[in-house]
């Protein structure tokens, strides 16, 4: 298996740079299996939703997730807390905030010290972990 990094996911999703994007849809095309880290997963979404060339809202990022996710040779490192990152999105957590939550499930909190909006926000939809704030 080979693992992909944000530049290739960005040349096939945006279809912005004729030859590596080529590049990038013929990758996906005949690689076997392809692994998605989820690092590639938080710069992925940052480049989509915060370059200057992008700024696309975060419900559209989270349809791609989604199409990454269907596309049969793709691997995502840790489905289930992109899945559950997706939902706690679209449930108002920022998404980079959600997959750190959603992948933290194991432990009994989660320990912030400036993201009171995000604790907040986490302690009002009852997510688990609990998010608290240190004092």
């Amino acid at each position: 298996m080979k693992s992909v990094d944000t530049n290739i996911l960005v040349r096939y999703y945006a279809q912005d740079d004729s030859l590596q994007s080529s590049l990038a849809l013929r990758i996906f095309r005949d690689e076997p299996e392809l692994l998605v880290t989820k690092t590639v997963l938080l710069e992925f979404f940052w480049v989509l939703t915060q370059a200057d060339k992008f700024r696309f809202p975060p419900e559209q990022v989270m349809s791609v997730f989604e199409h990454l996710q269907g596309l049969p040779n793709i691997v995502i490192e840790d489905e289930l807390s992109l899945r559950t990152a997706i939902a706690w999105c679209r449930a108002g957590l920022e998404f980079p905030d959600a997959l750190h939550l959603a992948a933290s499930g194991a432990c009994s909190a989660f320990l912030t010290f400036d993201d009171r909006k995000f604790a907040r926000r986490a302690q009002r939809l009852n997510l688990a972990p609990v998010c608290e704030i240190p004092a």
